[in-house]
């Protein structure tokens, strides 16, 4: 079967005219800080850019020695030791221990009878539930 349409030829010529627009205006793309900012522009408060360049660093040269001799062992030792110290203080300010116990007072012993005591009943308390803060979830059902 034969088609009667046409051929766009003009399709290809847009597409080769929008990519050397597009590499055209790559090239331009320094000069972006005089456009406004609505059209992606710097912002004016943005700083200046320096009047010069700064160098890049060289490579090959040698590093200059430093002026502070590195630590003897003795010495590492000690801060380590510092360190540690002070990692603990912070712990134990962070979370202190518990307060000790209150002692009871001594409750004098009983002299056992020649009878058995009958053991006491046990009266049915409630459970002991943690308080929960803030609004609560209703559980979730699992399968």
């Amino acid at each position: 079967m034969i088609s009667n349409a046409r051929r766009n030829l003009s399709a290809p010529l847009a597409g080769s005219l929008l990519l050397s627009l597009a590499v055209a205006l790559s090239a331009c793309s320094s000069t972006f800080d005089v456009l406004p900012e609505k059209m992606g522009g710097l912002p004016a408060d943005a700083p200046a850019r320096p009047a010069e360049r700064k160098a890049f660093p060289n490579v090959y040269e040698v590093r200059p020695t430093r002026e502070a001799a590195p630590l003897t062992t003795e010495e590492q030792k000690k801060l380590e030791t510092d360190l540690t110290n002070l990692r603990e203080q912070q712990k134990q300010l962070a979370n202190p221990p518990p307060p000790p116990p209150a002692k009871k007072a001594a409750v004098p012993a009983k002299k056992a009878s020649a009878k058995v005591a009958a053991p006491a009943k046990k009266t049915q308390k409630d459970p002991v539930v943690p308080e929960q803060k803030g609004p609560v979830a209703a559980p979730k059902m699992v399968n």
